[in-house]
This record gives structure tokens, C-alpha cells and sequence, in this order.
């Protein structure tokens, strides 16, 4: 019997690691079919949107609301409906707004119904690289678009939003959106998988959104009114004691830790109040908390220049009148987040901009 020598035992070891090679590749490529199979089966943004106009017909039609106004007799003087938002969202969802979709609780948090994306694929796992020229574009016209990781290694999308304070989406920035994925795709060598873009459908979910937006987006604001006008180095005196920083002009703000964003802004006043107090909902982070220290800055300057902090129907606000509208900002954070938008967050920043 001939022995085996070094280089047959060579071979043998060269020919195990080229089947387990293949055996990997297979593997891969089946899983990637199978990716590819399901998502051109189920991943149609249109489609999902179908899909939940038909469902809410048998959703229960009850959603967190925040009050419109509050009780004359817990405020003072009522009519907290204009001081928490300048749209009634109680009068737009009743006249039929169609129900929120609850909010993703997926550890992969896809596009939410307020934009439209177009998903790309790759062979093995999206590169690090690859990620980052998507993430390069940040907005397409007036409107905010963003990168988003997944649901698979090997997949990734480009969402733009439907709609913002800007207006929703038209034909000229969705065309554009389309032709730079596909100037991505070709670039990058990756695979768009998602449905084509239907314009038409695209504009209706557009308006639809943007209908939306408009019922839960809020501004809060109060005044401060005095029987005298301070001199402006006072104010600024009074506005450095409460932690505010100075803007130019009459004009301050209390700046978002560890950003450049305003969780607040003061703001010289207009018919007869001396200050306004004002809040941007949408863009805070923990509203409720950001509106307890914006009540907190609003006394510290009282006390400091006197007079009285008022809503927009120069009612007084007492304590008890700040924790009705705390509950009620608390409200439509639940609303927001009902909606898969997080007050605060990157995508809330962007479209409420």
C-alpha cells in the first residue's frame, strides 16, 4: 500500500475548503432569492397603503386626541384650544380624518406613512461605504429625505417625505427623487426592488399626509404682560438669570443640550403683551419636560420684571392653568407617536421644519 504523501494531503485540504467556499456562496444566493422573492411579493408602499385604508374600516376609530380646550373652571378663563395648537385636531379627526397607524415597535424601524421609499439590495452585506453615499442625500426641493439601514443585511432604503410644513411632495421633486435612486442603483451597483413610483398615487398620499401633518402639528405659547416697559438691559438681566441665551434683537432662547437646536424661544411681543413665550411641539424632545422648564423661565422673568403670564385671550395662567396644558401637550405626544413620528426626533425636525 503507497503511503499518502504531502501533496496529495495538500489537495485533499485545498479541494474540503473550495466545497465549503461553495457551500457558502449557495448558501447566500438562496437567501437572497428568497429576500428578493418576498419583498416582490409584499413590498409595495402603495399596496401597504391600500391594505391600511381597508383595515381601518374594522380598527377601532378611538385615538389618543388631546383635549381642544380646557375646563373654564381649571384654567381661569378657558379656551386653552388656540394656546396649545393652532389647528384643532379634535374638529379634523371627527370630520373624518381617517385613524393613526400605531407606531413600528420593530427593533428596524422602516419608513413611516409619512414618506414613500425605494428600497435597494446588494449581493452579501450592504457595505458601511455604500451606506453612507445614500446617506449623502439629504433632501430633494423642500422636502427631507433620509437613509434607512435593513430589514436585511443585505437591504437598505431612501424615504422622502410626503408632506411638511412646506407643502406636500410634488411631481418636480418626486421625479427627482426617482432619477437619483436610480443614479445611486447604477453607481453603487445595487438592485431597486421596490414597486415602481406611480405619481398619481404618490400626489393623493402626498395631500393625504400633508392633511395630517396639518391636525397634530403644535405651536404653544403664552405671554408675559407688564404695567410698565422695562428697559431692554433689564430684560436681558431678567432672560440671563432664567439660563436663556440672547438671539439679538429682544429675542432669546434656551438652547437643546448637546445642540445647536432651541427647545424654546422668547420673543418680543405683540398687542400690548411685553414677551411671548413660544414652543415648537413637534421639534422637542420630552415636550412635557420642555414645557415645565419653559413655565419655570416665563416666572423667573416674572418675577424679575412683574406683570402677568397670559394665554392668547389675555386670561391669566396660575398653576393649576400650566398642569391642565402640560396634560394636554402630554395628550398629543401620544398623538405623534401614534402617528410613528417621536416628537424631536431627526425625521420629526426635519418635516415640521
Amino acid at each position: 500500500m503507497e503511503a499518502i504523501g504531502w501533496d496529495s494531503l495538500w489537495v485533499a485540504l485545498g479541494l474540503l475548503a473550495l466545497g465549503l467556499l461553495l457551500a457558502v456562496g449557495l448558501h447566500n444566493l438562496i437567501e437572497l432569492r428568497q429576500h428578493r422573492g418576498a419583498n416582490a411579493k409584499s413590498f409595495s408602499l402603495f399596496r401597504r397603503a391600500r391594505l391600511d385604508e381597508q383595515q381601518e374600516d374594522t380598527r377601532s376609530s378611538d385615538i389618543p386626541v388631546p383635549e381642544a380646550s380646557a375646563d373654564k373652571d381649571a384654567s381661569g378663563a378657558g379656551g386653552f384650544k388656540q394656546t396649545v395648537a393652532r389647528t384643532d385636531a379634535q374638529a379634523v379627526f371627527n370630520a373624518g380624518l381617517e385613524p393613526a397607524v400605531q407606531a413600528q415597535t420593530s427593533s428596524v424601524a422602516g419608513p413611516t406613512r409619512f414618506e414613500v421609499a425605494m428600497q435597494f439590495e446588494c449581493l452579501g452585506r450592504m457595505p458601511e461605504a455604500v451606506l453612507d453615499e445614500l446617506r449623502t442625500v439629504r433632501r430633494i426641493g423642500s422636502k427631507p429625505v433620509r437613509c434607512i439601514p435593513g430589514p436585511g443585511f443585505h437591504q437598505a432604503w431612501l424615504a422622502i417625505a410626503l408632506a411638511g410644513r412646506s407643502g406636500f411632495l410634488n411631481l418636480l421633486e418626486l421625479d427627482e427623487f426617482s432619477a437619483r435612486c436610480e443614479e445611486l442603483a447604477a453607481s453603487l451597483e445595487l438592485t431597486i426592488t421596490s414597486a415602481p413610483l406611480d405619481p398619481s398615487e404618490v400626489v393623493r398620499l402626498a395631500r393625504h399626509a400633508e392633511e395630517q401633518l396639518l391636525a397634530i402639528d403644535a405651536q404653544v405659547q403664552f405671554s408675559l404682560v407688564t404695567d410698565r416697559s422695562p428697559s431692554l438691559a433689564a430684560i436681558e438681566k431678567a432672560a440671563k438669570s432664567a439660563g436663556l441665551l440672547a438671539w439679538g434683537e429682544g429675542r432669546f432662547f434656551m438652547p437643546e443640550r448637546g445642540s445647536d437646536d432651541i427647545v424654546f424661544s422668547v420673543l418680543p411681543g405683540d398687542q400690548g403683551a411685553l414677551l411671548t413665550f413660544l414652543m415648537d411641539l413637534p421639534r422637542v424632545d420630552e415636550p412635557v419636560g420642555a414645557w415645565r422648564y419653559m413655565v419655570q423661565a416665563a416666572q423667573s422673568m416674572q418675577q424679575s420684571l412683574g406683570g402677568e403670564l397670559v394665554d392668547e385671550r389675555n386670561a391669566v395662567l396660575d398653576d393649576r392653568a400650566f398642569a391642565v396644558i402640560a396634560r394636554q401637550i402630554q395628550d398629543r405626544e401620544k398623538v405623534f407617536l401614534a402617528q410613528g413620528l417621536v416628537p424631536g426626533s431627526d425625521l420629526a425636525k426635519r418635516i415640521f421644519t
